[in-house]
């Protein structure tokens, strides 16, 4: 009678525990986000996203928003993203870097100071 008990309480344990973690994999942690090709998405600085079933991570290190003043000449326009992608261990990390491993992002909109709304999309060639 014990040994049934212990057995079925380790049944019920295990199903527990692996209700757990595949509601984990569904609910990822609140500066997490879960993204697909092709979808726009808002982020804020150190947000990550993650990319469903390529591996592909996508964080904002920090926004620029020191615009070049009117009547001057600029090598930069001030205004800008810093990116860092993680992909199968390695890491690009860039201003404005558009493509990485693969994919390329689109700043849909941003105000360059907290957030940005983003897509990315795998690029073909």
């Amino acid at each position: 009678m014990r040994t049934r008990l212990k057995r079925q309480f380790l049944i019920a344990f295990l199903f527990l525990v692996s209700g757990c973690i595949s509601s984990m994999d569904a609910h990822p942690p609140s500066n997490e986000i879960i993204i697909t090709t092709g979808e726009e998405f808002l982020i804020k600085k150190g947000q990550k996203a993650r990319m469903r079933g390529t591996g592909l991570e996508l964080e904002i290190i920090n926004f620029y928003n020191q615009p070049c003043p009117p009547g001057v000449k600029c090598v930069w326009s001030g205004v800008g993203i810093e990116f860092e992608y993680r992909h199968k261990g390695q890491i690009k990390r860039g201003i404005n870097l558009a493509e990485a491993f693969g994919y390329r992002t689109l700043i849909i909109k941003s105000d360059y100071e907290s957030y940005a709304v983003l897509m990315i999309k795998q690029d073909r060639g």
